[in-house]
Parts: structure tokens; sequence; C-alpha cells
């Protein structure tokens, strides 16, 4: 199987390293690697071609300049290749060494023109750990007949990707997601594969980890993607709005005098509840970091309800 990997990067200099060695490190070479840059201004691009005059990566390495969006990087590079089958991770990640190898053990094994790998959390930190069942699938949760390839872990044959119209180059979000449920759509062949891993590096404070679940949602937004968990926030959160407009108007009107305690009781008590819901859900999967779990959970509420908003209104705008 002849194999080009493609990644595109942003201002990843503090990444690259540890990707690039995980590259080299594969016990299945790729036979190319092609990165884009979309306009880097930190030392990206420094960084690449040090690795370019590597024995391993010598005539290997090619490093291309696309402005625009993930999309536009990861299609140009695409097109760019000169292989049949085309892996896909992204830069912030770092692959188990094996990661080609049992992508194309997988592909042998299922003749699928898709094949999605899987990806679990690096941590260093407790904060870290408790970002990780907010982001990713957690192994218990796996539905591998269902389960929808990402741009972290990839294998796609270069026919497919034309077929399908490439990555939609309209997003700026979420790209790889719209692009699963094209697969989907067209009932193309795809397989899942639990062992081809890729290693995903969280955000590290809550400001990072509040912009990432933001752009996610204003992505799903612009996407037409409205998943079930996103109406269930809506209405849990309106709920509590019009309990605490109740609770307020019984401070001003003598027809709400009955909610001045019990309305504000029940709130705090609802606030409580949620609270520790949010712990019991993940406690399991981040046992120094589960302290963490109930201002993440409000803070991602907060920011899927604003990206949700923010999605749909530009879409009907333009």
């Amino acid at each position: 199987m002849k194999l080009s990997l493609v990644i595109t990067i942003f201002n990843e200099e503090s990444t690259l390293d540890s990707l690039l060695t995980s590259l080299q490190q594969q016990t299945l070479a790729a036979d190319e690697v092609i990165i884009i840059d979309g306009g880097s201004k930190d030392g990206s691009l420094k960084i690449v071609k040090e690795w370019q005059k590597k024995p391993y990566f010598k005539n290997k390495l090619k490093f291309l300049t696309k402005k625009g969006n993930r999309s536009v990087g990861r299609n140009f590079g695409i097109k760019k290749s000169k292989n049949k089958w085309i892996a896909i991770t992204d830069a912030g990640c770092i692959p188990d060494k094996n990661w080609l190898k049992e992508l194309f053990l997988e592909q042998k094994k299922s003749e699928a023109l898709v094949i999605a790998g899987y990806y679990f959390g690096i941590t260093k930190s407790s904060f870290e750990e408790a970002v990780v069942p907010y982001v990713l699938v957690m192994p218990n949760k796996i539905d591998e007949n269902n389960f929808l390839p990402a741009t972290r872990s990839m294998l796609i044959e270069k026919n497919t990707w034309k077929k399908l119209g490439g990555f939609d180059e309209k997003l700026n979000h979420n790209e790889d997601y719209d692009f699963a449920k094209k697969i989907e759509k067209e009932n193309i062949k795809k397989s899942f594969t639990k062992k081809a891993l890729v290693g995903w590096l969280p955000r590290k404070n809550l400001i990072s980890f509040f912009i990432m679940i933001l752009r996610f949602s204003f992505g799903d937004a612009e996407a037409n993607i409205l998943r079930p968990k996103v109406l269930l926030i809506i209405a849990r959160y309106t709920i509590a709005i019009i309990l605490g407009l109740i609770i307020y108007l019984s401070f001003i009107s003598e027809f709400f005098q009955f909610f001045k305690i019990y309305g504000f009781i029940t709130l705090l008590i609802s606030f409580f509840i949620y609270c520790f819901w949010a712990v019991m859900k993940n406690k399991k999967y981040t046992p120094t970091g589960w302290l963490w779990l109930p201002i993440l959970q409000v803070s991602s509420d907060i920011a899927v309800i604003i990206g949700t908003i923010s999605g749909s209104m530009k879409k009907t705008i333009l």
C-alpha cells in the first residue's frame, strides 16, 4: 500500500517536535509526509526545515503553504499527494508507533474505503485529566459500528475523498464531523479499529477549554448540525432562567410571593444536584481531577449555548 500522510498546522512550534518524533518511530513508514501550513507566524517553518534534513525524512517530508482554514489546507495537501491512500492526523497529536500499521491492517481486513482510528488524552495535570471526557469518546462508550472517523486518526482512499468533494472549505470548525456525516450519507464502506491510537494534548486552562467548546459548538451550528445533547442543555438553562425570573418577581410582586423562599431553595438544590451529576458521570475517568468537573460542566454548557446561537445567527445572516 502506497501511503501519503497529510497534516495541517498553524503556529504549532510547541507540538511539532513531538509529532514528528512519533512519525519517525512508526513501524510502518508513510511514503510521503505532507505538512501544510496555514500561515504560521511562529517558528513552525524553521522546525520543519530542521526535520527535513534528518535521514528518515529526507526527500519524504514536504512543506507546503496554503493560507486558509484547515479544510483548505487539508484539501490542498491531499490534492498534492501522490498515493492512493491518505492517512490524516492533526497538529497537537502524537500517534502511537503502530498507528499507521494498524490503520493499514484494518483496511486489509475490512476492505473499507475509510478507516477510523481511536484517540486518547495525554494528560499532565488534574485539569487536563478532567478535560478529556468532555472532548473525547471514552473507551467504554465506543460504538464500533457507528464510530465516525475524525481527522485525529483517519485513513481514506484518495478517490473516495474526491468523490465526496473533499472537506467543506466554508467550514472553519468541525469540518471533519461534517465530512464523516457525508461518508455515512453516501454509504461509503467504513471500519473502525481501536488499535490505531493517536494521543491528543488537552487544553491546559479554563479559558482555552471554553474557547475550544465555543468553537466546536459554533462549527456545529455553522454546518447545520444540531446534536440532541445541545437541545437538552438549552432546555435545562431555559428552565433555570424562567425559575430565576420568577424568584426575582417574587421580590417585587405580591402575586409571586410564594416563590420567594421555595423557588430559591428549588433552584439551589437543582444546582447542587447538577454539580453532583457532573462529578458522578465522569469521576471514573478523572481520579485526580474530579473537582474540576462541575466547573467544566457549567463552562462547557455556557460555551455550547453561546456557540450554537452565534453559529446559527451567522448562518442566518449569510
